[in-house]
């Protein structure tokens, strides 16, 4: 599953604030219980089997926020079953974890002893040490106060009678491990020396009387627990008996559902909401049972740790009696005797009052709930109110010993002998009714049915027959509705078969009636109407026109006219048009242009000596007007000089060439 430790606390976060956004304060530490057994139902489950989405993750957060704002009963109950969940264990280790605790407070103190190593001729750091010593003695065994002088003077007494200067010189150079041992042997002697000082009446201020406390607080702790019992237990036989005989089972598809009475008066919602009322109270009682057991053997307990303390201290009496000294050896062990005893009584003490303390949270989560008295009257009208006692006690007729017989795996109530076909799934409630959330004990007399090495109670005959018809079905309809309804999984605790069904979905498939179709033969009768010929039947249908024709009067009418007041109102209808035009549409026409020729002339073609051969461009200029052809009488091209001189030699010379002024050229 992608919805690990820290993503689950991240959603913690997330709904915590959601609620405190609404003036709802919530524990974090309960939202992750809720969330964790939400998870369980493949409904919120399959949101994060691969990756996290946001969107399913805002679902989900909105469907907590929602639960939580709701409130009701059964949130309740999960807050009941969260608060003993994390303040409640067994009490060894209840009380492993008290002394862990107390040890955690004094750890830095321990680790100044332990570290601390002064000078030996500083008396003054050894006297410091003396005195810490002291402090975390008191303070380690709860005799006092050291904050008070007189306890603390009273301490280091006892402290210097067992453990003298030059010891603690000793103590100081020992390694770390033994100064440890050597301090928890010291706890013990001074602590026994100070509880004998306070039974001669030589010391013991700040020491309570634990003896006396001891059996007073238990005796009003069980008080306490009985009558809250009681109480409990008389509104577990009313709502019981008020829903016992509504549940019903159909016995075409087996389905198991709440038979309404007075559909006028009561509804299936006023049923539901009883279930989770009676639900919420075999939860108390579960819990209160459970505390009074702890108790009664912490009372026998303690009685006990009372006649050690009493025997303990006549035999300390007995070895200083009449005796200036007495032997280490044989005085310490009674010392440390006296304070094991003495330890002993104070962890019962403090079960105790944790038990107080958890039944005072508890009593005000049962003071929030609501009993609808006038429904629960409406539901017991005509009943008597029947306690689990007497319910047990009820009998079985010959009809359905003989019915039960022919269960298979049945076991009969006489022939249950081994504890484990004593205990029954589902905390011995019937596993039919079970399949609504009605919460109606087994009747043993009826017997068990045996499937898979697990026993299964009922609480009537019928129930048993159809259970044995499919036995697979209803224990996995029990798992369905706990899943749906969270409160139900630790109260039956199953919470281990709802993890291993957590993926399966449906788990049990819904029956539907079938639809019923009966054969039935009808008898009609060959001739319901009389015989009946008619004369004028046709099968033409142009003769049946034409016999209508003759029939309708119209045909001897003639049409007429009839001016009537509306007549004139007529007019005729203008329509405006336009004549058509000749038009003319301009077109594109071919046109020429005379552009001018590219006339070039290249000079120096026959050798004539100068620039060389080039070209020369004979195109003219543009101009305004047309140009018209004239005569050339110099050359542009500068080949020829300014100077008559030149000329005449260069005439002497160009016998084979033309000169360029002998040359008339056109230009177009």
């Amino acid at each position: 599953m992608a919805c690990n430790e820290n993503v689950v606390k991240n959603m913690a976060n997330e709904i915590t604030r959601n609620c405190q956004a609404q003036n709802v304060t919530v524990d974090p530490e309960f939202v992750i219980y809720l969330i964790d057994l939400l998870l369980l139902n493949p409904k919120y489950g399959r949101l994060f089997t691969n990756t996290i989405n946001r969107n399913n993750l805002a679902y989900f957060v909105d469907e907590c926020v929602t639960m939580i704002l709701r409130g009701g009963t059964a949130l309740n109950t999960l807050k009941m079953q969260f608060i003993l969940q994390t303040n409640y264990d067994k009490l060894d280790i209840l009380i492993e974890k008290h002394l862990d605790s107390i040890n955690k407070c004094l750890r830095p103190l321990v680790t100044e002893i332990l570290d601390v190593d002064p000078e030996p001729q500083d008396e003054a750091a050894y006297k410091k040490l003396f005195r810490k010593i002291s402090i975390y003695i008191i303070l380690n065994s709860g005799l006092g106060n050291p904050g008070f002088i007189v306890t603390l003077k009273e301490g280091m007494a006892a402290l210097e009678s067992v453990f003298s200067m030059d010891d603690l010189k000793v103590f100081v150079s020992l390694p770390r491990v033994e100064k440890m041992a050597q301090l928890e042997e010291l706890l013990a002697i001074v602590s026994g020396v100070r509880l004998f000082n306070r039974d001669c009446k030589k010391g013991g201020e700040g020491i309570p009387d634990l003896p006396f406390n001891l059996v007073d607080a238990g005796k009003a702790c069980l008080t306490s627990l009985s009558n809250s019992l009681i109480s409990v237990m008389q509104r577990v036989n009313s709502l019981t008996t008020a829903i016992q005989d509504s549940i019903t089972m159909e016995e075409e598809t087996g389905n198991v559902v709440v038979d309404v009475k007075d559909p006028t008066e009561l509804t299936v919602e006023d049923y539901n909401e009883i279930f989770e009322l009676l639900a919420f109270n075999r939860q108390y009682e579960v819990f209160i049972r459970k505390l009074l057991f702890d108790v009664e053997s912490m009372t026998q307990k303690g009685a006990q740790y009372v006649d050690k303390v009493k025997s303990v201290l006549e035999e300390l009496h007995t070895a200083v009696k009449y005796k200036a000294a007495v032997p280490v050896v044989a005085v310490f062990p009674l010392f440390t005797k006296l304070w094991q005893v003495w330890r002993a009584m104070q962890n019962i003490m403090y079960l105790v009052s944790t038990v107080n303390r958890l039944m005072s949270i508890l009593g005000g989560i049962q003071e929030q709930i609501k009993i609808p008295y006038p429904v629960l009257e409406k539901m017991l009208k005509g009943k008597t109110v029947v306690s689990d006692h007497d319910r047990m006690n009820y009998g079985v007729s010959i009809e359905d010993r003989m019915a039960l017989g022919s269960i298979k795996n049945y076991i009969a109530y006489n022939e249950i002998t081994g504890l484990k076909e004593r205990h029954l799934e589902f905390l011995g409630f019937c596993s039919i009714c079970l399949n609504l959330g009605a919460l109606v004990p087994s009747i043993m007399k009826i017997g068990v049915v045996k499937d898979k090495g697990r026993c299964y109670g009922f609480c009537s005959v019928k129930m048993a027959v159809q259970f044995s018809k499919d036995p697979q079905r209803y224990p996995d309809g029990v798992l369905e509705f706990a899943r749906n309804h969270p409160h139900l999984i630790n109260l039956l605790n199953i919470i281990d078969k709802v993890y291993a069904v957590k993926d399966i979905d449906p788990l049990v498939p819904i029956h539907v009636p079938k639809i019923k179709v009966h054969d039935r033969d009808i008898q009609t009768e060959a001739h319901p109407v009389e015989e009946y010929h008619e004369k004028n039947y046709s099968w033409d249908l142009w003769e049946w026109k034409r016999r209508a024709c003759q029939w309708a009067t119209i045909v001897n009418c003639k049409t007429h006219s009839t001016q009537t007041n509306y007549s004139h109102l007529r007019s005729d209808v203008h329509c405006q048009t336009i004549e058509a035009r000749n038009k003319c549409q301009q077109t594109k026409k071919d046109t020429g242009v005379n552009t001018t020729p590219q006339n070039y002339f290249l000079w120096g073609l026959r050798g004539q000596i100068g620039m060389g051969q080039h070209s020369m461009d004979l195109r003219p200029q543009h101009a305004p007007k047309k140009l018209h052809a004239h005569g050339v009488s110099t050359c542009n091209w500068p080949c020829i000089g300014d100077s008559q001189s030149s000329e005449d030699k260069d005439s002497s010379d160009a016998g084979d060439f033309y000169h360029p002024t002998d040359i008339q050229w056109a230009t177009t």
